[in-house]
């Protein structure tokens, strides 16, 4: 007689959900540092170009070359503006996916403590049983040893 868990079809069902949110987790995380990095180079490129337009500026430039500045400038605000509003809405999926990982990491280390538990009753119940077992031998070698005894005994009507 082995040890079985009722619960263990759901127990490896848990384990397999949490692991694929991890991957899912590790996803939209590599996903995000990207968006960052890519704030990050886009940050630089509008204050290398605003350097580039201040100096041009010192020494003299031309409307049209002005304007193509300034336009990307615009644009290129706008277009981070977006990204940092992509950020803000990777930011709050990832705290969804972290809580919906917390939530089934509880649920498994639930069914995990409940497992334990039954297999602790379990060896319980086995230990209980061998003990039983053993007592009921001891009784009866006992019992045929004191059979033994009395028929081995001298009797005392002779």
């Amino acid at each position: 007689m082995g040890f079985s868990f009722r619960l263990q079809t759901l127990l490896n069902w848990k384990k397999n959900l949490e692991e694929s949110a991890q991957m899912e987790l590790g996803r939209k995380v590599r996903q995000f540092e990207r968006q960052e990095d890519e704030i990050r180079r886009l940050t630089h490129e509008r204050f290398s170009v605003a350097q580039e337009l201040k100096e041009k500026s010192h020494k003299g430039i031309q409307l049209g070359e002005y304007l193509t500045y300034k336009e990307f400038g615009e644009s290129s605000y706008h277009h981070l503006l977006e990204k940092e509003s992509k950020k803000k809405e990777m930011m709050r999926e990832l705290e969804e996916e972290r809580q919906r990982l917390i939530g089934l990491i509880r649920e498994r280390k639930m069914l995990g403590k409940l497992r334990e538990k039954s297999f602790r009753k379990f060896i319980h119940q086995l230990e209980k049983s061998d003990q039983e077992k053993i007592d009921e031998l001891v009784l009866r070698g006992y019992s045929n040893n004191r059979k033994l005894i009395r028929s081995t005994a001298p009797n005392p009507d002779f």
